[in-house]
C-alpha cells in the first residue's frame, strides 16, 4: 500500500473547480463596465467594452506570467481608462463589485470527483489547503463558492494570491500554506493543472506534485510533474487514499 503523504495541497481552478460558462460571465462583466462607463459621460458600445474589457483582462495576465498580483480593481481601472471614462465615486465601485462577483451569475462546479478527494483526505487524516491564483474572483467569493459546493470544510487552509501579494510560483505561497498546515514540504503533494505555477512552484520548495489534466492538459514544454492524473479517481490512487 502506497504510504500517505503529510499534507496535499491544491490548486483551486481546473484542479477543484471550474467555471461551466465563461462566456456567460464575460457578457455580465462587459454589460457592467459599459454601463459604468455611459454613467461617467463615456461614449461607447458593447463591442467597445469588450475590446477593452479584453485589453485590461490581457494585461492582468500579462503581469500574473511575470510573477505580479492583480484582481478586480485594477483591470476595471484599466479598462475605464480604454474607454476614458471615470475611476471613481458610487459606477466605479459598482463596476468593481460586479467583476468581482459575476461568476457567481454564471456556472461554477467541482471537477468530477474533487468532492471526492477533498473527503477521502480528511476520512484518512490528511491536511489539506488550498492554494489560489485568483483574477477577478478574489479569495472572498472563491471561499463562499467552496462553502456552497462543501469543499470549505475540508481544506484546512485557503491562500489566495489577492490576499497574500503574490501568485504562484512564488514560494512565499507555498510557505504560508505549509505552515498553516504545520508541516514540512519533503513529505506533501502539491496538485495543479499548470506546468509554470503548480508544478515548478511545487518542485522549487521540495515538495512533491501531480499535475492534474482532467480539466485541462498544460502542453506547455516545460518540467513535467513527478505524477499526472487524469482524473480525480487516478489522483486519490496516486495520493493512496480510497
Amino acid at each position: 500500500m502506497r504510504s500517505l503523504p503529510t499534507a496535499v495541497t491544491f490548486d483551486c481552478w481546473n484542479t477543484l473547480l471550474r467555471e461551466d460558462d465563461w462566456y456567460e460571465a464575460h457578457r455580465r462583466r462587459v454589460d457592467a463596465l459599459l454601463h459604468a462607463a455611459r454613467e461617467t459621460g463615456a461614449r461607447a458600445d458593447f463591442e467597445q467594452a469588450s475590446g477593452a474589457f479584453d485589453r485590461a483582462w490581457q494585461r492582468h495576465m500579462d503581469l500574473w506570467s511575470g510573477g505580479i498580483a492583480s484582481g478586480a480593481r485594477q483591470v476595471a481601472t484599466w479598462a475605464m481608462h480604454d474607454l476614458r471614462a471615470l475611476t471613481h465615486g458610487a459606477s466605479f465601485e459598482v463596476l468593481v463589485a460586479h467583476f468581482e462577483n459575476a461568476s457567481h451569475s454564471s456556472c461554477v462546479v467541482p471537477l468530477e470527483g474533487a468532492v471526492e478527494t477533498v473527503a477521502a483526505l480528511a476520512r484518512a487524516g490528511v491536511p489539506a489547503a488550498l492554494i489560489c491564483d485568483t483574477g477577478l474572483t478574489p479569495g472572498r467569493v472563491v471561499r463562499e463558492h467552496l462553502a456552497r459546493l462543501g469543499l470549505l470544510e475540508g481544506l484546512r487552509a485557503q491562500i489566495f494570491s489577492d490576499e497574500l501579494g503574490v501568485p504562484k510560483p512564488d514560494a512565499r505561497v507555498f510557505h504560508a500554506a505549509l505552515g498553516a498546515l504545520g508541516v514540512a514540504a519533503r513529505d506533501a503533494f502539491h496538485v495543479g493543472d499548470l506546468l509554470r505555477t503548480d508544478v515548478a512552484g511545487a518542485r522549487n520548495v521540495g515538495m512533491r506534485s501531480v499535475r492534474l489534466c482532467a480539466a485541462h492538459d498544460d502542453a506547455t514544454a516545460l518540467p513535467e510533474a513527478d505524477h499526472v492524473a487524469a482524473s480525480h479517481a487516478e489522483l486519490r490512487a496516486i495520493l493512496g487514499v480510497p
